[in-house]
This record gives C-alpha cells, sequence and structure tokens, in this order.
C-alpha cells in the first residue's frame, strides 16, 4: 500500500488528513490485508535458529518484537498501530490470519539470534539497557559506552525486562558492599559473578548460592544481585514445581532469581545444571496434535535458602556459594532506608560493574592456570579479577569446590557407606553392593533410597566419581572388556592413593626441545639431565609423587613441574 490513510469518521475534519483512510478503500481490503501491509511497511521479518519468528523495526532498530507474546509482541502493536489508523478495533481473526501471513514472510529468511538483555560480537559486550529509547551499551577493553545506533546484535524484551538506570562514573567497589551483607573473603566471588553475568553471556555460569540463617538479608541481597545483573519488576520468583515450570520460569529474563529453596529434588538439579550449560527441551505447541516448540537457552541463576541438604555432586560443582553472616539488632535498617540508600548508589554501581567487565576483558588474554575446575571458563575471569583488583578470589573458590564435593558425598546414603567400608577395591558393581552390604552391623535395615541393583550403583558412581577423585579417593571406570562384559570400577581411599601411584609413568612420555625427541627417562627412573626443562609433552609428565605437570602435587604441596 503506497498511501496510508485513516478510515472516515462521523467528525467532518478527519476527512481532510493527509494519514487517513477513506471508507471506499478500506472497504477494498480485509482488516488482514490492511494489518500486513501495516506491517511491511514499519519492519522486517525474520525468525530465531528455534524457529520464533519476530519483527527488526526499521530503519536500523535492534529491539525486536517477537510476533506472539504479551505487551512486548508486535500483535500487540499492530492492534494498537491499526486502531490509530482506522478508528476500528482490529477482529481477532484478521489479527490471526495478518500473524500467520507474517509468519510465513520471517521464514523466508535466514535465521538470526535473537538475545536477552546481554550479547557478544566480535569481541565486543553489548547489554540492552531496556529502556523505551532502545539505548545500549557498548563494553570492549578500552572501556564502555553508551550508543543509540550501529548495534550489530539484536535483542527481545519480554514482560520480565525491566529498565537499567543510566550508568555513572566514579564510583566505587566499596558501593556495593555498602548494600550487600556480603564477608571480605568472599567479595570477590560475588563481583565474579556479576561481571560474568554482564561480560561473558557465551559462558557456563556457576549458580550464585546465597545460604545463611534467618535474618540475614538472604531477600534483599538477592534481590540486589538480580536488579544489577538484570532488572526485573520480578527479581524473585518461587521455585519451580516442575519442567514445564522452569521453562516459563526461565524463559522471560537472562538472570533467574530462586527465592527460599528448602531442597533441590533430583529433576531440578538436572535442570539447573542443564541450564548452566546450555539448556534445550522441546514441548508440544498448544493446539496442535503434532506442531513443536524448541526451547534452548543458557541462563546465569541465583538461589537462596537457609540449607540445602542433599545437593547432588554434579549440581554442587557448579556452584558458587556465599554464607551471609547474622545483622545485628542495632545495625538492621528500615526497608525504606534501605530503598533509599539503594537508589542513591544504584546508577554508580552499574558503572563501577561495566568498569569491572572492561578490565576483566583487558586482562583475560593474560591470564593462564596450571589447572582449572569444572567451572574453568568462570575460573579464568576470576583470575582476571585477582589481576586486576590484587584479591585472591580463584583460590577461595578453588578450596570451596573441594569441600562441595564433600559435602555433596555425605548426602548420599550409599557413598557414605563405601566410604567407611572400602579400604581399596576392583571389581563390578554388583560385588562393590555386596561388599558393603557384608560390612553392616546385625539389624542394619538400608534407608528409603539405598540402591536396589548394581544398575543403581553404577549410576551413583557415574555420579559421584568426580567428586570423590577431588576428595583423594581413585575412582575409576576401567571398562568392560572382560568375559562377563561389565564395567569394572576401581576404587581406593586416599592414603592408599597417595601410596599406590609409580613415581614415573611405566611409559615415559616422549619431550621435544631444540627440535628433537628422545626418552626423558633413563633406566633408573631418573630425568637424563635434570638442567632440561621440557616443552611439548605428547603426555602428561609427572612429578616425583606421581602428579600430573602443572598441578597442585597432594604431598609436595608445590607444583609440579618436568623433571622435578
Amino acid at each position: 500500500m503506497t498511501a496510508m490513510l485513516k478510515a472516515v469518521e462521523s467528525e467532518p475534519h478527519e476527512r481532510t488528513d493527509p494519514n487517513l483512510i477513506s471508507v471506499e478503500e478500506a472497504e477494498k481490503k480485509s482488516a488482514a490485508a490492511i494489518l500486513v501491509d501495516l506491517a511491511m511497511e514499519r519492519y522486517d521479518f525474520a525468525s530465531t535458529p528455534e524457529g520464533e519468528a519476530f519483527a527488526i523495526p526499521r530503519p536500523g532498530g535492534h529491539v525486536v518484537r517477537m510476533l506472539r507474546g504479551g505487551r512486548a509482541s508486535l500483535r500487540a502493536e499492530l492492534s494498537s498501530t491499526y486502531r490509530k489508523k482506522t478508528g476500528r478495533i482490529a477482529p481477532q481473526q484478521a489479527l490471526a490470519d495478518a500473524m500467520l501471513v507474517l509468519e510465513g514472510e520471517a521464514q523466508e529468511s535466514d535465521p538470526q539470534e535473537v538475545h536477552l538483555r546481554v550479547a557478544e560480537s566480535k569481541g565486543v559486550i553489548w547489554i540492552d539497557l531496556g529502556t523505551v529509547a532502545e539505548e545500549a551499551i557498548r563494553i570492549d577493553a578500552t572501556g564502555w559506552a553508551i550508543v543509540g545506533r550501529d548495534v550489530p546484535v539484536l535483542f527481545r524484551r519480554t514482560a520480565l525486562t525491566g529498565p537499567m538506570p543510566t550508568p555513572e562514573r566514579g564510583g566505587s567497589l566499596d558501593d556495593l558492599w555498602s548494600v550487600l551483607n556480603v564477608a571480605a573473603v568472599d567479595r570477590p566471588l560475588v563481583l565474579a559473578w556479576l561481571v560474568a553475568a554482564l561480560g561473558a553471556p557465551a559462558i557456563p555460569h556457576p549458580v550464585m548460592a546465597l545460604f545463611g540463617e534467618q535474618g540475614t538479608g538472604k531477600s534483599s541481597a538477592s534481590k540486589a544481585l538480580v536488579t544489577l545483573a538484570d532488572p526485573s519488576p520480578v527479581p524473585l520468583r518461587k521455585p519451580p514445581r516442575d519442567a514445564d515450570g522452569w521453562v516459563t520460569a526461565a524463559s522471560g529474563s537472562w538472570v533467574v532469581g530462586l527465592d527460599n529453596l528448602s531442597t533441590v529434588p533430583d529433576w531440578l538439579s538436572d535442570t539447573l545444571c542443564r541450564a548452566v550449560t546450555g539448556d534445550g527441551d522441546v514441548r508440544r505447541q498448544l493446539y496442535t496434535d503434532s506442531g513443536l516448540s524448541v526451547f534452548s537457552f543458557r541462563r546465569a541463576i541465583l538461589l537462596n535458602g537457609i540449607d540445602l541438604a542433599g545437593m547432588r555432586g554434579d549440581l554442587a560443582e557448579r556452584l558458587v556459594t556465599v554464607s551471609l553472616a547474622t545483622i545485628p539488632e542495632h545495625q538492621r535498617i528500615s526497608e525504606r532506608e534501605l530503598s533509599e540508600r539503594w537508589e542513591r548508589v544504584y546508577p554508580r554501581l552499574v558503572g563501577v560493574l561495566l568498569d569491572q567487565v572492561a578490565g576483566m576483558a583487558g586482562q583475560l588474554s593474560y591470564v593462564r592456570l596450571d589447572s582449572a575446575p569444572r567451572m574453568a571458563d568462570f575460573a579464568h575471569i576470576l583470575a582476571a579479577l585477582d589481576k586486576l583488583n590484587a584479591t585472591d578470589g580463584l583460590s577461595r573458590y578453588m578450596s570451596q569446590a573441594a569441600t562441595l564435593a564433600g559435602d555433596s558425598l555425605a548426602s548420599d546414603p550409599f557413598i557414605v557407606a563405601l566410604m567407611s567400608s572400602v579400604n581399596e577395591f576392583e571389581g563390578s558393581a554388583a560385588e562393590l553392593l555386596d561388599t558393603v552390604l557384608s560390612d553392616m552391623q546385625d539389624g542394619w535395615r538400608p534407608p528409603r533410597d539405598w540402591p536396589k541393583n548394581a544398575r543403581a550403583i553404577t549410576g551413583i558412581l557415574k555420579r559421584n566419581a568426580p567428586a570423590l577423585r577431588k576428595s583423594g579417593w581413585v575412582a575409576e571406570d576401567l571398562g568392560s572388556a572382560n568375559k562377563e562384559k561389565v564395567t569394572i570400577w576401581k576404587l581406593a581411599r586416599p592414603e592408599i592413593a597417595r601410596n599406590d601411584t609409580p613415581p614415573y609413568p611405566p611409559n615415559p612420555p616422549k619431550p621435544q626441545y631444540g627440535g628433537e625427541a628422545g626418552n626423558a627417562w633413563n633406566k633408573n627412573g631418573q630425568p637424563q639431565d635434570e638442567s632440561d626443562l621440557f616443552v611439548g609433552w605428547d603426555d602428561p609428565g609427572y612429578c616425583e609423587h606421581g602428579t600430573t605437570i602443572g598441578s597442585r602435587c597432594s604431598s609436595c604441596g608445590g607444583t609440579a613441574r618436568e623433571g622435578s
């Protein structure tokens, strides 16, 4: 349609408005056709890799309108535009027909990624401010700036997307700790989680867990952290009841805050682990027999509770825990005073975090770790911030990971029984179950969650093997290349494991130095030339206690090096 005119209404003066549609023209086209024309004049159309259709405002818009949804969808905006142009209310069937046509237009284009709040493109971080002006923040190693156009990524918004304040420069990290009840030793962990949420959208993010007694300000601290990273009208939500509830809770915001968890059932533990690394799910579309909706997302997650007893090891490996101290009564302040203090420092806090993201980006390329935990990308961010702020957050995180591994082992009754009854074992899961049961006293009765068969034992061992190894145990799956075709497990207590490892590998690695390759060890098991520092090993090297090169030796306490 080359000229959109508003429908003629009863008042004579409206007939002269050049933006009006004549009665004759309005009657020639259906409402659905007018809606499609209105949309095609104002938007380009595309779809996400998951198949969700969206509209991109012209010219040069970067905040898309999803075709379906609530108040932020194209359907709602198009309904409003239709009323303004015609003076009529768009029929629901006409809207449905128009959306179907526009979805067809969207599916003809190449898929494009659409982001919630934070995105990365060519080494630059982009943050959607969530404002009506549709501004964004650009961050790289040189600093940050607010921009309104020339944003190379696309953002979407939902009903849970709230506006960020205009960030202010000149603040300090002391402003942050003035509103958060966090001990000094845990502050680098909290800062790293915030920086990762704002400055590293493509990595797995550990789950931030705030623990403490009643009266420690868990909910207030949780709201503040979520609001700093991803403001929302509902920063904290109740835990979902099932997997469908999780999809609803997590699909609408980049940071998901779960309030007052008392337990973490197995399904939620698995779901949180998948959301850390990149969750994916498929649901049947409503009102269809064969249509499918695909959900795929990675999220930054925060939760709080008094104590999460019985947490599984795979989730414990993905946690950053912060214990909040009890606030003395003479130091408590009212909600009104806390809110006023927050409003004063909020814009400065955002500016400080943006400074930290830029500083982290500048330091990250220089970070080299001797060894890295499960959440290796987060560990690199911690190390970069340690360099930037002269802190020791990485050591705190590594020691915390070992503690959490031990706690997770104590939550499984079979693992507890295994650790108390087994010194050294090699055999099948069925044989291990018999071994553990044979050590039980007369009258012992298995708890409700005691494994019933070898298959259950295998699942428990696979799930807890990483935590066992962190606690010093040998826990190896030796495979099923045997006559019975059953998996053989090797287990040994830490004190046995330390003495069982040979000082040098049975087949020594071949070092490469000066363009030559040769045997590093002589027939007596000693380095041929202790003055040589070999590089480019084909296989890991070992210190005299059997520790792999670059890792911390549990016997001598040092870092193993070539030829040591």
